[in-house]
């Protein structure tokens, strides 16, 4: 009999809200023995999502962000900036008990798999990235390395990880309408380096027609089953992480509250 693992698909969200609950998601793992869980979300407003060690840009302030009509938060994995608006968000919560070896590199890989099989079932074939000696640049989008999928030299998934323990948080971005425009004017108003972007593609872009979440998600979800060798069942939050994600949620509204201040 396969595990069954828990999938959670809470459709849009504020970016404190995301961010709190993937965060509950990965202490009741360690803390708790909570459940193995796969979870789509979207944004309920575009979003910019630092990554957790990134230097705050000099020039981003909040009278740039309102122009942008961009909400700001930080996400607890790596990596580095991520537009949020236009994309699906995936986060995936497991560990060694799970059958996970304690590897970045290994976890990357198996889920890089688990993502190219469900986009396989769309007729969509996609690459890892290759390893890059580059300067880190201020977006996610500047570079594809091996944690991030490509279409014909075009990267359309970035992803990060964090460790706690024996468990780990995975988040990927996949595109689903352009971001390009956007983009090029937040680089310039940050004054964020060079403005130019690795080649990026949407999934619109590449299926020639507007994506079906719905379709997507059941894609990408067989592909995760597949790959893993698990079952998946619709599940809730338990009352622990509904009060751990609010506890958190608050901390991040203050936390940003004083940072733009």
């Amino acid at each position: 009999m396969k595990p069954v693992w828990r999938l959670l698909d809470h459709g849009p969200g504020p970016a404190d809200w995301n961010m709190a609950v993937d965060e509950a998601l990965l202490v009741a793992h360690v803390e708790d023995c909570g459940p193995a869980s796969l979870r789509f979300y979207h944004w309920s407003a575009p979003t910019l999502s630092l990554g957790a060690g990134q230097e705050w840009p000099a020039h981003l302030c909040d009278q740039i962000l309102q122009a942008l009509g961009l909400d700001l938060v930080r996400r607890p994995t790596g990596g580095r900036a991520v537009l949020h608006g236009g994309d699906l968000t995936y986060c995936l919560v497991a560990g060694t008990r799970d059958g996970f070896p304690v590897s970045t590199t290994a976890i990357y890989r198996r889920l890089g798999l688990a993502l190219k099989a469900g986009l396989k079932k769309l007729g969509i074939v996609v690459e890892s990235g290759a390893a890059s000696r580059s300067a880190p640049s201020f977006a996610c989008f500047a570079r594809a390395t091996p944690a991030d999928l490509t279409w014909q030299g075009r990267k359309f998934i970035g992803s990060a990880q964090l460790w706690r323990g024996q468990s780990f948080l995975q988040h990927g971005s996949i595109i689903l309408e352009s971001q390009e425009e956007i983009w090029r004017r937040l680089l310039s108003y940050c004054r964020a380096g060079s403005f130019q972007l690795w080649p990026m593609v949407s999934l619109a872009e590449i299926l020639k027609h507007p994506v079906s979440l719905a379709a997507l998600k059941t894609a990408l979800l067989e592909g995760f089953q597949e790959v893993l060798g698990v079952e998946f069942r619709a599940g809730e939050l338990s009352e622990r992480e509904e009060i751990r994600a609010a506890a958190r949620c608050s901390r991040i509204r203050l936390e940003f509250s004083q940072t733009l201040a």
